[in-house]
């Protein structure tokens, strides 16, 4: 059943900030695990099997996500790695000319969206690519089951499983939705498309010029010989910030639309999370270890500690190890408020967890005070940081389980459980675990600095750069 002239792009380079405190900037809503054992972007790109095989899949995410959450699915998938956010069209632009030697139909997906009947998609994708096939702009309407506000929409009145698309409409207030969702004429705009990279390409060049002269200078610098990923690093950032929908699809006369109902969730907010969790008998949708005590209609999770509810109704509670979320069921569009204030007053908890992932493990901030930091280091097998040093700092390792392979100034050296290692201000060292288990250590950070940015970095086998780095390693 696969199909050679597919290729699928996966758009994983989105922050989710309502769905905060779960989603990070360092840890965004695509890598979560909300429904199911996999992550949404796992999720994304196993429904499309059999229709595209892995080989067939690009993923465009950022460098930063590259580095830490989307490291191990950016070693499994082809990639382009984005310097800096440009939303959507210069994403879909950068990958369609990456393919367009084949000019293969591709299939682009938000990587963050749940999709309950897979049948029922394929039977739509199937469609759409026919349809792509012959030239035509291809996307997703849903059909609306509420009037909901905080989607974009598509006119397309008629029948049949191919509609043209007569108009798209941004973000409705309320009485606009409801008189849409009563016109039976409008669907919710999906974000997923389907084209040959020739058709969306040409379609670039007519409506946005700008982005079209930065892929022109991607492909000249590409023909001369320079890596095509070198060329996008220096070249994105001149790309204009800008939708696909508002730079190409809304001026475009012939775009064509699938009406869809195959269970889509854009899993957006924590009201959207609710809607398709599974419910007890009392309406309570409940993850983790938590106590209800005559609670009807509620949205419980958490990430470790207790939570006990007690005569609470259309509430939403999320805990994580350093922020809980309380938020009334109807408002959780307004989370991101709290992430614009954490902003504002330059805090830490909408960028990253207490527990941060990395290439080679994780490591855990346990407590943290001035003049000294404490972390739990895990080390997958096989893992090996950075040969760094620190300006300000000195670190005391302890090691709990497995061996650590120590190198400090030169000199490598084990040190086994319930043995030390001290690596003092300015000294050369890395990390790393040779063995078969998992190695942990507690890290005692001392020093006139011990934030993240303290970290000169030599040699990294994970190619993440000799430069300062904004993060521990």
């Amino acid at each position: 059943m696969n199909q050679p002239d597919l290729t699928a792009i996966i758009l994983a380079g989105g922050s989710g900030t309502r769905l905060w405190p779960l989603s990070r900037l360092q840890s965004p809503k695509q890598f979560l695990k909300l429904v199911g054992s996999e992550s949404l972007l796992e999720a994304t790109i196993t429904r499309l099997h059999p229709l595209i095989e892995p080989s067939q899949v690009v993923v465009v995410t950022s460098e930063e996500l590259a580095k830490g959450e989307g490291f191990h699915l950016v070693q499994r998938f082809k990639s382009i790695l984005e310097p800096v956010g440009r939303n959507t069209a210069p994403a879909i632009a950068v990958a369609a000319a990456v393919a367009e030697g084949t000019d293969p139909v591709m299939i682009v997906l938000p990587s963050d969206h749940l999709i309950a009947d897979v049948p029922a998609f394929h039977k739509a994708l199937t469609i759409a690519i026919a349809a792509a096939r012959e030239g035509k702009l291809v996307t997703f309407g849903i059909n609306p089951t509420s009037p909901e506000t905080g989607f974009g929409y598509i006119r397309a009145p008629g029948q049949g499983e191919l509609r043209k698309v007569g108009e798209f409409r941004e973000k409705p207030d309320r009485a606009t939705a409801e008189a849409f969702l009563a016109s039976g004429e409008y669907y919710w705009n999906s974000g997923m498309f389907v084209w040959r990279a020739s058709a969306i390409l040409a379609a670039i060049e007519k409506y946005v010029p700008q982005l079209a002269s930065v892929l022109a200078t991607i492909r000249a610098e590409v023909k001369s010989g320079i890596p095509i990923a070198e060329s996008i690093k220096a070249h994105f950032a001149e790309c204009p910030s800008i939708s696909i929908d508002n730079g190409v699809l809304e001026k475009c006369p012939d775009v064509y639309v699938v009406p869809g109902n195959f269970g889509w969730s854009d899993v957006g907010s924590w009201d959207a999370v609710y809607e398709v969790a599974g419910k007890d008998a009392s309406g309570n949708a409940v993850q983790g270890n938590a106590v209800l005590v005559e609670c009807r209609n509620t949205l419980i999770r958490s990430e470790g500690r207790l939570i006990a509810a007690v005569g609470i109704e259309d509430v939403a509670v999320i805990e994580t190890p350093d922020a809980i979320l309380v938020s009334r069921m109807g408002q959780s569009q307004q989370v991101r408020k709290v992430v614009d204030e954490l902003v504002r007053r330059a805090g830490t908890e909408h960028i990253e967890h207490v527990t941060v992932r990395r290439p080679w493990g994780t490591y855990t901030i346990l407590e943290e005070g001035p003049g000294f930091k404490i972390k739990r280091i895990e080390v997958r097998p096989g893992g090996r940081l950075s040969l760094q040093s620190h300006e300000f700092r000195s670190e005391h390792w302890v090691v709990v389980s497995g061996v650590a392979t120590v190198t400090r100034d030169g000199e490598r050296y084990l040190v086994k459980p319930n043995e030390s290692t001290f690596i003092p201000i300015g000294a050369k060292h890395r990390l790393e675990n040779e063995g078969t288990e998992p190695l942990q250590i507690i890290e005692a950070q001392v020093g006139e600095r011990v934030d993240e940015g303290d970290i000169q970095r030599f040699d990294d086998v994970y190619g993440r750069g000799p430069a300062k780095a904004a993060s521990r390693d």
